[in-house]
This record gives structure tokens, C-alpha cells and sequence, in this order.
């Protein structure tokens, strides 16, 4: 009956123990964290780069910088724009979340990669260089909007 009792008192301790510790896995962003149209810092007006994520897993770039969105100069992978390297750029496609310890969003034109916003506390980061930067190339915000 005492060794019970102890057991019970010990695996109590063990588990109030791990949840004061912040032993829990972090959540992922959802989808709909995703959703809504996200604007590149510091623009307004008519020209504004933008994505537009629909719910449905679709979304709209229009006048995307053209060194975001061709990662490749190979005009039958890349959107609309590359091969000639005018810019800016608009096209669609498919998107989805993004997997593992980077969390985004990833965005596809026909099937194929074309490039990942990574989350950040002010909105989706991008960057083209390297990964290594301190801070992305390019950072949407949400829409004051939505």
C-alpha cells in the first residue's frame, strides 16, 4: 500500500514537473494562420507586391521582385518573367505548409517549388541570398486590410 502511494507521488511529481518545464511541443501555424493577402513592408499603392493565400490552398503574387520569385533563370520551371528577367512578376498557384523545424509557407507555380515565407513575429520572411542571414531579404505583413 505505501510503495503505491509512492509511485502515485512520484509520477504525479513527474508529470507536474514536465509541464512547468515547457516540455511541450510548440505548435505548428495552422493553415488559416496563412490565409488573407500579405503585403511586402514599406509599399502602398497600385504596384504593391502581394500574395493573396486563399483557403482553398490557392494564392495570387502580383508584382513580385523578380529575384523572389526565379530562383532559376529556366523559363519552363519558373513563373511567368524569368527566362527574360522582367520584372516584376505575376502568377499563381498552389501552396502549402510548410513541414518540420521551418515554419511557412511554401508556394508552388505549376507543380513546381518556387519559394518559402518563412513565419516570423512580423509576418512572412524571404529570403534569397542565404538562410544564414539575420534577417530576410524581403518580409510581407498581413493587410491592414483582412
Amino acid at each position: 500500500m505505501v510503495t503505491r502511494r509512492r509511485t502515485a507521488v512520484a509520477t504525479t511529481i513527474a508529470v507536474v514537473s514536465l509541464a512547468l518545464t515547457g516540455c511541450a511541443v510548440p505548435a505548428q501555424p495552422a493553415q488559416q494562420d496563412y490565409t488573407g493577402t500579405w503585403v511586402l513592408q514599406g509599399e502602398d499603392g497600385d504596384h504593391t507586391a502581394e500574395f493573396v493565400v486563399s483557403a482553398d490552398r490557392t494564392y495570387t503574387a502580383s508584382n513580385i521582385p523578380i529575384d523572389l520569385a526565379c530562383r532559376t533563370r529556366d523559363e519552363a520551371t519558373s513563373p511567368p518573367g524569368c527566362a527574360d528577367g522582367r520584372g516584376p512578376t505575376s502568377f499563381s498557384g498552389r501552396w502549402t505548409v510548410a513541414e518540420g523545424d521551418s515554419a511557412g509557407v511554401r508556394f508552388y507555380y505549376s507543380d513546381r517549388f518556387v519559394r518559402q515565407g518563412y513565419s516570423t513575429g512580423d509576418g512572412l520572411g524571404f529570403f534569397v541570398g542565404t538562410l544564414d542571414a539575420p534577417r530576410p531579404d524581403y518580409l510581407f505583413v498581413r493587410s491592414s486590410s483582412n
